[in-house]
């Protein structure tokens, strides 16, 4: 099973996460400080043998399958990835 992590900033400095199943919450939306954290904790807190991999969204820009025991040391790059694709955008659309 493939879950999608859509994270989305709420303020600054608070994002909220969503683990999904085509479309369906398996977990509760939880706040976060950073894009990064939101990553590791949400992949950490998928049950064992639930699903083994998880694409990562922010701002209409994804991560790609991920295979979802190695988003947590993969998370800080992940993240940096996503936020230069949005600033990579905002600089288009100016």
């Amino acid at each position: 099973m493939i879950l999608t992590l859509d994270i989305e900033q709420a303020e600054p400095s608070l994002y909220i996460a969503r683990a999904m199943n085509g479309g369906v919450l398996v977990t509760e939306p939880a706040g976060y400080s950073s894009i990064e954290s939101a990553i590791a904790a949400e992949a950490q807190a998928v049950p064992e043998g639930f699903a083994h991999f998880m694409e990562v969204r922010y701002e209409g820009f994804s991560s790609g399958t991920e295979v979802l025991e190695a988003l947590p040391g993969k998370a800080s790059a992940i993240a940096d990835r996503l936020i230069a694709l949005v600033a990579e955008s905002h600089r288009f659309d100016s």
